[in-house]
């Protein structure tokens, strides 16, 4: 008897074939479909279902698929005899980098794919070969599926036809993808051009818009990154737009290039604009004025808790502020909504160095507690190791259910659906003693992990704070804050009166 995998997932085809399905009403779930189909040929074959894995993510790679990854690890470790799946590209027709690791995998461990037209046997002589040419023949396919969508998309683009996932903000779209004024909220982004042109900063618009108890596009408050794109996109003068970035994917991301203006496709006059093209030209005229004078000469680094200190209320950055007429600088949190109040810099760089050696005297208190309860610890150790043994016990015996499980499926006195529900159970007591064996396994080595925290790194920020008093280098004192620093957060409202009357948390990078 083979003992198999099943593995299921939609393709782009059948997600479209499913949503004009549904549109007619005669909807249908394609995964269920071809599980019957793969059950049917399981029980006909007489297979052992060990487990059937459904991708719910429809992704061209593997790394875009967390459960093909799964079945290749499993696959690796000689589980199973094969994996039954409706075609050979189910399991995936990615690049040829993807096309070696199943090839590799398969081979390696010998392990079969089973479809309902054909069988593939990686140790035979020919398998190299069908294996090569049907996974070509399906990146092929890929392509020119993907090569068809977007030049559907260039064409609807150059139709002055929007092609977003949604409509942007201020406008809705008609069934023919043309855009048109949102009666709601086109009136806002007309608002924001009007504030913008009268001297209001994005600071400033976000808490107009926010005081006037307008929505943002998120339904939240507004920030200055949603004001600025809507400054900057030109689907408000009327004008489409599409093909601004290239997007490559390289080890599973994708990288984005941003193209010269010449390569986009570009269709103005697509639809009613809702501010002046004369306007918009005069707003990042003067955006662009501002920003150069506002520009300066010297961009090295002022603050050495940049990137550390964040606000513990809304997870901002607490940035560090010098007015020109003050003579100290104070820290304040970025989101101009958030309800933090500032403080000194020199109060709070103080205070993060405090906190260290708070750090550093706890560890040496609990570094002096490990070394006196060591043969505690060591007993304490040896009961969770006689344990992770009679656990172990109990996975095995489970193991024999399991045995006598598939017994019953070969006579018959299960049919399949019985079999995988039974098995499901044994399954989850299984990997619930699993996770017991893992819990205890981490809590042992986490014991030996403390002693080497206690060890090393106290020794490390002893070093750093030592480090930081002798040193005037900004970027310096910032490096060596990281290096032990995870982050630091921010904490003061208005109950705190006195100016060193704070909180900051500390978060050791262990």
């Amino acid at each position: 008897m083979y003992k198999v995998y099943i593995y299921l997932r939609k393709s782009r085809k059948d997600i479209e074939q499913e949503r004009k399905a549904a549109e007619g009403g005669n909807g249908y779930d394609t995964l269920e479909r071809h599980r019957q189909q793969l059950l049917k040929i399981a029980r006909e074959r007489d297979f052992e279902i060990v487990e059937i894995l459904d991708e719910i993510v429809s992704g061209e790679y593997i790394l875009d698929r967390p459960v093909m990854q799964q079945l290749i690890r499993k696959v690796e470790a000689n589980t199973v005899d094969a994996v039954l799946v409706m075609d050979l590209d189910r399991l995936g027709r990615g690049d040829m980098s993807d096309q070696g690791i199943i090839d590799r995998v398969f081979r390696l461990s010998s392990t079969k794919i089973i479809t309902p037209s054909e069988d593939y046997d990686p140790t035979s002589d020919s398998w190299e070969l069908v294996f090569g040419i049907k996974s070509l023949v399906a990146r092929e396919e890929l392509k020119a599926i993907s090569k068809r969508l977007l030049r559907g998309r260039r064409q609807s683009a150059t139709e002055g036809k929007h092609i977003g996932s949604r409509p942007p903000y201020g406008y809705l779209r008609d069934d023919d993808l043309k855009l048109y004024h949102n009666p709601d909220t086109a009136w806002v982004v007309k608002k924001i051009f009007e504030l913008a042109l009268n001297g209001y900063g994005r600071k400033r618009i976000c808490l107009e818009l926010d005081r006037l108890g307008i929505p943002s596009p998120r339904g939240k408050t507004w920030g200055e990154a949603t004001v600025r794109q809507i400054q900057n996109n030109e689907v408000y003068i009327g004008s489409i737009i599409w093909g601004t970035k290239k997007y490559t994917k390289i080890d599973g991301k994708y990288v984005q290039k941003q193209l010269p203006r010449d390569q986009w496709i570009i269709h103005e006059n697509a639809h009613e604009p809702i501010v002046e093209p004369e306007l918009f030209k005069e707003l990042q005229e003067s955006i662009s004025n501002r920003y150069n004078a506002s520009v300066p000469q010297n961009n090295e680094l002022r603050n050495p808790l940049a990137g550390v200190l964040k606000c513990d209320l809304c997870d901002s950055v607490i940035k560090y502020t010098k007015p020109p007429k003050r003579n100290k600088g104070y820290m304040h949190c970025r989101n101009p909504n958030c309800k933090q109040r500032t403080a000194s810099f020199s109060i709070v760089e103080q205070k993060v160095l405090n906190g260290l050696r708070e750090i550093v005297a706890d560890f040496k208190l609990k570094k002096e507690m490990l070394k006196k309860e060591q043969k505690k610890d060591t007993d304490i150790t040896e009961v969770k190791e006689r344990a992770i043994q009679a656990k172990q016990k109990e996975l095995d015996e489970l193991s024999k259910q399991k045995s006598n499980l598939h017994d019953l499926l070969e006579r018959g006195v299960y049919d399949i659906d019985t079999f995988i529900s039974r098995q499901s159970n044994i399954n989850e007591r299984a990997q619930s003693i699993e996770s017991t064996i893992e819990l205890l396994k981490n809590e042992i080595d986490n014991n030996a992990k403390q002693q080497d925290t206690y060890e090393n790194f106290l020794p490390k920020i002893e070093s750093v704070i030592e480090s930081y008093y002798n040193t005037i280098d900004i970027n310096k004192k910032n490096r060596l804050l990281k290096s032990v620093l995870e982050k630091a957060t921010f904490y003061r409202d208005h109950t705190h009166t006195k100016k060193d009357e704070f909180i900051i948390k500390l978060y050791p990078r262990i």
